[in-house]
């Protein structure tokens, strides 16, 4: 098999929550000095990844395939087990041509095909796990792995290092610059700003709490509700929502959008914030410092999104509120309580077992680096001791 790329190889994909660390430690790589051309993600072609890693500068395979629901036993999960095969025999290949200084397995189903291929071919492995509780995929290959990346102690993983979940430099540059954030956008200094979101496809939950609290909320006149909807539930967002007097502090008070590229701006303006428990949301409010009320999703696997929301919870910037309970008028009661306390949410919270409030390690300015950091102590060459051939250089993809 001829030696192709020396480089780092990034796996998985599919969705923001994976791709966004990626792409965090692909950029702290590059400061390390690997050029972009010897950093290659082979991710997801059901998922974001063509949309989001060729416009970061990266060079991208996309495989076929999708995630197993070990619930069910049944001919789509046949099928899945079927493609998620081909493309582990493609991904193997793969690996054995490009030959990389090392692997990063982002978890996922979309990682499994080129962390297989390490295992195989024997090239460094490195988890990277964005979760509080360990991924299937991750903890398949937690044997194998050099070293395992994870933002909290005790995900389960073997050889874990606490280096924070990476998030995008845009979070980073939002947290040392919040004083100007309102400035930016244009928003009252006397305003009370909530900035609600349910992720780039939006929650129905989120997003019926706040538009059945929009005539309650028309009465606190320095409310200023910022709302990410989501593209699936744009069009049912009111089509007229309540205006306020030409007396009130906050006048044009209800923004919404379907999808916010520049999100961690608002985030580092808002006093409050209402969103689920992703883990790359749990980093960036960790690194931005942004008090939250937190709805995990109840369908998360393992419940994995509860114990991502603990992290802010024991570190006294985050109130747990399960799904079932999150309505309208819990949502007004949230922000009249944070209103009430000057946004320190934490002082009703019944969900923490620590009641000592601790830093939160969960996101950290620095994590990407800790990952690139790790990556190159257990990587197996120097950055450009080979550099790319032309007859290797070019974009892949493959369903």
């Amino acid at each position: 098999m001829p030696v192709g790329r020396r480089g780092i190889l990034i796996a998985g994909g599919g969705t923001a929550g994976h791709l966004v660390p990626g792409l965090a430690v692909a950029a702290a790589l590059t400061e390390r000095g690997w050029p972009p051309t010897d950093i290659y993600f082979v991710g997801s072609a059901r998922g974001m990844d063509s949309d989001m890693v060729p416009p970061a500068g990266y060079r991208l395979t996309t495989l076929g395939g999708r995630g197993l629901n070990a619930r069910r036993l049944n001919g789509s999960n046949a099928i899945a087990a079927v493609t998620l095969a081909w493309a582990t025999l493609r991904g193997v290949a793969l690996v054995g041509r490009r030959r990389p200084a090392a692997v990063l397995s982002l978890g996922g189903y979309a990682a499994l095909p080129a962390a297989v291929g390490a295992v195989l071919w024997r090239v460094p492995l490195i988890i990277a796990e964005q979760n509080a509780v360990t991924s299937g995929t991750n903890r398949l290959l937690r044997r194998f792995a050099k070293a395992a990346a994870v933002p909290v102690e005790g995900t389960g993983l073997r050889r874990e290092v606490v280096t924070g979940n990476p998030v995008r430099p845009e979070v980073v540059s939002a947290a040392r610059n919040a004083a100007d954030a309102r400035a930016q956008l244009g928003w009252s200094p006397a305003a009370t700003i909530i900035v609600a979101f349910g992720g780039s496809l939006g929650s129905e939950r989120i997003n019926a709490a706040v538009w059945g609290a929009l005539d309650e909320l028309l009465r606190r006149d320095a409310v200023l509700m910022y709302h990410v909807v989501g593209k699936r539930d744009w069009e049912q967002r009111p089509s007229a929502p309540p205006v306020r007097d030409t007396d009130a502090v906050v006048r044009d008070w209800y923004h919404a959008v379907p999808f916010d590229e520049h999100l961690p701006l608002a985030l580092a303006a808002a006093d409050l914030v209402i969103c689920r428990a992703g883990a790359s949301t749990i980093a960036e409010l960790s690194v931005l410092g942004t008090r939250a009320v937190l709805v995990p999703l109840p369908a998360a696997t393992k419940n994995h999104q509860h114990h991502n929301a603990s992290s802010l919870v024991n570190a006294g910037l985050a109130q747990i509120v399960p799904d079932v309970e999150f309505d309208a008028s819990r949502l007004v009661a949230e922000i009249d309580m944070a209103a009430k306390l000057g946004g320190d949410t934490s002082s009703g919270d019944t969900s923490s077992t620590n009641d000592v409030p601790s830093k939160p390690t969960f996101g950290r300015p620095d994590s990407a680096r800790r990952v690139a950091d790790l990556i190159i102590e257990h990587s197996s060459m120097v950055p450009g001791t080979i550099l790319p051939s032309e007859t290797d250089s070019r974009e892949e993809s493959g369903h």
